[in-house]
């Protein structure tokens, strides 16, 4: 199959167990995993720690052979050497040998590339300046914080212009300066063309930046699809919010709806049935309330997020966990 397949990336029922202890009892850290990434889009690749995201990553770059299903990177399976020089790959705790400078390491990484001393050095002080550590490119990488790290493990994955980046958790360790960044590099580098995976349970970076998730829960997909899909597809309901104008009012909206939630002075009340918000808000406005938002209700990334693992209750029913 050749490298310019219709996806990026594609696994299908990805299944792998390990043997662990002296008894070598099995493991499944992977047992139904599903995704598709398309060209050219930012793809999140959500879930708790021991979802079995870090084994999907391995075994697309063929790190660890898969037990069972399809895995698919360019179009080509993960032991087709043919995928490499256009994947670039930033581990979840990158461990770099600490006794070079973050210019010699990027550069020696350039180096494994292809790249020649030269080119390769140029490269590295570019792409050390684009992730923000041009003022310590000279540093030894043992003085760097984990934050700084974080960077260089990304200006390494930069080498080579790839096409595909896979980017294991690589907020993880940044202040909200640094992710705010990280994240318009992350969209700087889709308009450039390339095709961005990255793992990561900060959702609202995910809001932010990506075109397409899959959840991952205890091995499986539990859901993807398109972030903007997947937001609508929960709205339920209408939330009215208004301005009651008085402390007074505040206080009657609030007992007399146990639901209304009180918000930089504003009361906001969510309702299943269209009806009864239109006649919340013509009562409130008779009162002397003033009318701020009238829009449908839907679950943020967080919510669905919970959902999907079974820990919020789904809409309408008890505990809804399962």
């Amino acid at each position: 199959m050749s490298a310019e397949s219709a996806l990026a990336l594609e696994v299908k029922g990805l299944q792998k167990t390990f043997l662990v202890g002296l008894s070598r009892r099995p493991f499944p850290a992977a047992q139904d995993i599903n995704l598709e990434v398309q060209h050219g889009e930012i793809f999140g690749f959500l879930g708790p720690n021991g979802a079995g995201k870090t084994t999907t990553i391995k075994t697309l770059l063929g790190l660890v052979r898969a037990t069972a299903g399809t895995v698919r990177i360019l179009g080509l399976r993960p032991d087709d050497a043919g995928w490499r020089s256009q994947v670039g790959y930033m581990p979840e705790h990158p461990n770099f040998y600490d006794f070079l400078t973050g210019l010699e390491m990027v550069a020696w990484f350039g180096r494994l590339a292809g790249l020649g001393r030269h080119e390769a050095h140029q490269a590295a002080r570019r792409l050390l300046d684009r992730v923000g550590l041009s003022h310590a490119m000279d540093r030894r990488l043992r003085s760097y914080s984990k934050g700084m790290l974080q960077r260089a493990g990304l200006a390494q994955s930069l080498i080579g212009a790839p096409k595909l980046l896979i980017l294991d958790e690589p907020m993880t360790g940044l202040d909200p300066i640094g992710r705010r960044e990280i994240r318009d590099l992350i969209l700087e580098l889709r308009s450039e063309g390339r095709t961005i995976f990255y793992s990561t349970h900060i959702l609202p970076d995910v809001e932010m930046t990506c075109d397409r998730v899959a959840i991952v829960h205890r091995g499986k997909t539990v859901r993807s699809g398109r972030l903007s899909d997947i937001l609508v597809s929960t709205t339920q309901g209408v939330a009215v919010t208004v301005d009651p104008g008085s402390a007074e009012l505040a206080r009657v909206l609030t007992q007399e709806h146990p639901s209304a939630v009180l918000r930089d002075g504003a009361i906001e009340v969510i309702f299943t049935e269209i009806q009864a918000a239109r006649a919340f808000l013509t009562a409130a406005e008779a009162r002397g309330a003033s009318l701020l938002r009238f829009e449908p209700h839907r679950d943020d990334l967080e919510a669905i997020f919970m959902r999907s693992l079974g820990t919020l209750p789904v809409e309408g029913e008890g505990t809804g966990v399962g």
